[in-house]
């Protein structure tokens, strides 16, 4: 599995909670629930990764309040990144 269990959780809920808003676009909504089914299925793809690298640059500057969570998501990053290189 390419991210940890502790990982996988995080994006999972956190791709559920900010990506699946009514108002956002269809499009959208559905490329962050495809990825969260990969995730847990997984079998992610180079265009998961760039997705998911995509969210958490998104997202890391809202949760720069709670280190703990900071440090993972920057964890995060940084694995999606080397994957993607690998990929």
């Amino acid at each position: 599995m390419p991210y940890l269990s502790e990982e996988a959780a995080v994006l999972e809920g956190l791709l559920g909670a900010y990506f699946t808003s009514p108002s956002l676009p269809e499009s959208l909504r559905r490329d962050y629930s495809a990825v969260r089914q990969h995730i847990e299925s997984n079998q992610l793809t180079r265009a998961d990764y760039q997705r998911i690298r995509s969210a958490v640059d998104f997202l890391l500057p809202l949760h720069k309040a709670s280190p703990s969570e900071y440090r993972l998501l920057v964890g995060v990053l940084t694995k999606t990144t080397s994957l993607l290189a690998a990929h």
